[in-house]
């Protein structure tokens, strides 16, 4: 198979992969407990006979299959449903939602993975040592903490006690800064998010590197690149990082899901306006065309970051090839 070949059977795979994810996500909400119309009208002085006239203009009258296969057609064209608790279209929500919680996602995801590898590397270079029994023992103590305990913990010390940072939000409450202060003032608010999702996947990538190291460097390559006269870091840094970076790029691709689903807590700790937030309070309120409309789009975007770094895994390993 050619590599154009493999991308476009990838692609395939995917799109069921999506499908099954938009399958699932529905299944779940219709076995959900609690009824929209009755949330949003239920303590009002409303008929029965109104209610039900709502429940039909919503199409929550009719049988399961038919609101799935309604809902599947719409998404294929592109539409995402309708948010009758917020009076708009859930695209028009996640387009002005989404650029927040990348703001958060990604810096986040890009500090974990580099300084991960770079402390997993060090420490398989002095294994039983000071410095490898004491990342090892932080990266376990990042690994159990949870990240809206961590969050809470931050806000009592750096924002309620020292007052360094700000406690909640996004941005200051009535500030009309623009530009480069508006920027500070973002990036004040993004500190300690960022901290929080740091922290819980800086510990796995150092962990996971480390194992992954140590097991390259048993290898015969690189006693035959010594045997060469390369140096040590030569031989670690380009070597053994190279091929021992495939489990890290495996295990980036698995946790862009998981680091959505802390975001959602940490969002909800820190008051921040992103995907995260949304879905909690969609949740709540059974707003269930943004909560499979959350979900889709965090479905697709694991499913498409897997299909790049597999395709990645031919650029580190030259030993890969597609066709």
């Amino acid at each position: 198979m050619s590599l154009w070949g493999y991308v476009g059977w990838r692609l395939v795979q995917s799109a069921v992969l999506v499908l099954v994810v938009v399958s699932l996500c529905f299944a779940i909400i219709q076995m959900a407990p609690g009824d929209p119309v009755l949330y949003l009208y239920g303590a009002q002085s409303v008929s029965a006979e109104t209610l039900d006239e709502i429940r039909r203009q919503w199409g929550l009258d009719r049988p399961a299959w038919e609101q799935y296969l309604a809902y599947v057609r719409n998404v294929a064209r592109g539409d995402l449903g309708y948010s009758k608790l917020n009076h708009e279209p859930v695209s028009a929500m996640l387009r002005r939602i989404a650029p927040n919680t990348l703001l958060l996602m990604g810096p986040s995801i890009l500090l974990a993975a580099l300084v991960g590898v770079l402390l997993g590397v060090s420490t398989a270079r002095r294994v039983n040592s000071v410095w490898d029994y004491a990342i090892g023992s932080l990266s376990m103590i990042g690994y159990s903490t949870p990240p809206f305990w961590l969050g809470i913990l931050l806000i009592i010390v750096f924002a309620s006690t020292l007052r360094w940072l700000p406690t909640q939000g996004m941005t200051t409450l009535g500030t009309s800064a623009r530009g480069l202060a508006h920027a500070l003032d973002v990036g004040l608010h993004m500190l300690l998010p960022i901290c929080v999702l740091t922290w819980w996947y800086l510990a796995a990538f150092a962990r996971l590197t480390r194992a992954s190291m140590l097991e390259e460097s048993r290898k015969p390559y690189l006693t035959t690149a010594r045997m060469k006269g390369l140096s040590e870091g030569r031989v670690f840094y380009h070597h053994a990082l190279r091929n021992a970076s495939r489990p890290v790029l495996t295990m980036l691709g698995l946790y862009l899901g998981t680091m959505f689903a802390g975001a959602v807590m940490t969002e909800v700790v820190f008051a921040w306006p992103g995907m995260g937030r949304l879905t909690f309070n969609a949740i709540l309120q059974h707003d269930y065309p943004v909560v499979i409309a959350v979900f889709i789009v965090i479905g697709t975007s694991v499913v498409l970051t897997n299909l790049l770094i597999d395709l990645a895994y031919g650029v580190l390993d030259p030993r890969i090839r597609y066709g």
